[in-house]
């Protein structure tokens, strides 16, 4: 995973082949449908958690659970993000975030973004929301897609600590996954014509206040994880190191093969 655009880039790659289907909220979580939200051929699914439950072991002997983002350090600096939810109420965040080239929906005055969410002891999800206030409360538009499949493999070592001015830990362990699902909801026009344009050519079409939740065959794909508590924690968050305050960061590179690249993603959680 990487910083906020190459984790976009990423989105945009998997979203061509993604299936979106749709469930009104009244319709029975049983029924079919060779349609969903404009995809033909799509499996629909009850839903697709975006909700955090559970926790992943083996990784450092450190419990993988709750949520991290890249967004916990411009909190604690005071970039405007309120922590305890979340919330991105900062307008040069929230103005140059972009899924690919779709901006946010119109309107939007706050989100959330939440790279890692942590599902069960197999799984996790990320999740994007949109927002027309500034504290987070009314919705325009929801997107979360879902892995399973978490394994974790064996441990690496002597991996090189200095790449480009970042410094990352000597060692990670090898974890695998997939995408099984993906969920969403428009809320307004404006959230469906987001969704639809950030699905591109997948010919999305959601239906506005119809919750959509279909089954994605993903392949597996293969990363280097580190949970590690505070000792890198780059100098210029100041505060946020220093061991006193619980934090733990999660490096995650998932183009590593043999030692960390140029795009490993930093991520925090604060207790």
């Amino acid at each position: 995973m990487k910083k906020i655009v190459f984790w976009l880039a990423f989105i945009v790659g998997i979203i061509a082949v993604i299936g979106a289907c749709s469930k009104s909220d009244e319709e029975s979580s049983t029924a079919a449908t060779t349609s969903c939200a404009g995809v033909s051929g799509s499996t629909e699914v009850t839903s697709c958690s975006g909700t955090a439950s559970g926790s992943i072991t083996g990784i450092d002997n450190i419990t993988l659970s709750g949520t991290y983002s890249q967004n916990t350090a411009a909190g604690v600096l005071g970039w405007g993000v309120d922590n305890s939810t979340g919330c991105v109420d900062n307008t040069t965040l929230v103005s140059g975030f972009s899924i690919g080239s779709t901006s946010p929906p119109t309107g939007t005055n706050s989100m959330i973004y939440e790279n890692i969410v942590v599902t069960s002891s197999s799984s996790f999800a990320t999740n994007y929301k949109f927002y027309s206030d500034t504290s987070c409360q009314t919705e325009i538009a929801t997107l979360t897609l879902g892995y399973t499949d978490f394994t974790v493999g064996d441990n690496v070592t002597g991996l090189t600590t200095s790449v480009g001015s970042n410094t990352y830990p000597s060692s990670a362990t090898k974890v695998s996954y997939k995408q099984s699902c993906t969920g969403m909801k428009a809320s307004t026009d404006a959230g469906a014509t987001f969704l639809t344009a950030a699905f591109g050519s997948a010919g999305v079409s959601p239906t506005v206040g119809t919750t959509h939740a279909g089954s994605v065959g993903g392949s597996t794909s293969n990363a280097f994880m580190k949970l590690d508590n505070e000792s890198t924690v780059p100098a210029t968050y100041g505060a946020i190191g220093g061991g006193d305050n619980g934090t733990t960061m999660l490096h995650w590179d998932d183009a590593a093969t043999t030692d960390w690249t140029s795009g490993v993603d930093t991520l925090m959680t604060l207790p």
